[in-house]
């Protein structure tokens, strides 16, 4: 079941985000082709054995051709309700069997076979996604986290960060603002733990546009920003914060 959301792999930042996410994101492809994946996978619920329970209407456990495991209620032979759906990370051994010592997990609601509704998915390093599923993706308001510390808290869009959030960051540092497919983009705000704040315009990650950066004395640096540093118009402000 999870397997077919595989080739998505989100990076907030190059340099500074985030998580090695394998997982969300559908096939990274058309719409038209997503649906089609996930037609493909609901032939397979189908097709696979019932290893516990009821399968058809009730409560079971499906372990389907990939070796996704399914554990929870089900509706007209499918997983529909509440679930467990459990994946494992390592390819089938050459003699057939599925490795579980390494696995990643969703657990929450299901409608028709899918991930739909609220619910959590954990990935074999660590890193955790709790919030809204549409369609087998990140779609909603959710919190995305990492085993080192790193926070996204906002809304998603097909599978990916995107819309208005905030990052929190291991050393301290935290942004408030807009995010866009996976990039800190747009009008935002960004806090450092010695005191700085920048209000003003980012682009790829970075401090670049127009902006004004406040020191903890008071000083500030008023204009435009490229790659994280000033270098225009107004700066140096007396202590009081007056240009």
């Amino acid at each position: 079941m999870i397997k077919v959301m595989k080739n998505m792999v989100i990076v907030l930042s190059a340099s500074l985000f985030f998580l090695p996410f394998n997982a969300f994101g559908g096939c990274g492809c058309s719409a038209k082709k997503a649906e089609n994946a996930i037609e493909k996978k609901r032939e397979m619920m189908i097709r696979s054995k019932c290893s516990e329970g009821n399968c058809i209407n009730g409560k079971g456990l499906l372990i389907m051709e990939d070796g996704t495991k399914y554990e929870g209620a089900f509706k007209a032979g499918l997983p529909d309700g509440e679930g467990i759906f459990t994946d494992p990370v390592m390819p089938r051994s050459a003699e057939g069997n599925y490795d579980y010592s390494r696995v990643e997990t969703y657990k929450g609601q299901v409608q028709a076979g899918i991930m739909q509704g609220n619910g959590t998915f954990t990935f074999s390093d660590g890193s955790k996604y709790v919030g809204a599923f549409d369609k087998d993706k990140m779609n909603g308001k959710g919190i995305l986290s990492n085993a080192g510390g790193l926070i996204y808290e906002g809304t998603f869009e097909n599978g990916r960060p995107h819309g208005e959030g905030s990052v929190t960051f291991p050393d301290g540092r935290k942004y408030v603002g807009q995010v866009s497919r996976n990039l800190i983009q747009g009008q935002g705000t960004m806090t450092f733990p010695d005191g700085k704040k920048y209000v003003g315009e980012f682009q790829t990650n970075k401090i670049q546009g127009q902006g004004i950066m406040t020191y903890p004395d008071g000083r500030k640096e008023e204009g435009r920003f490229e790659n994280d540093m000033f270098v225009g118009n107004k700066s140096d402000a007396v202590g009081d914060g007056r240009l």
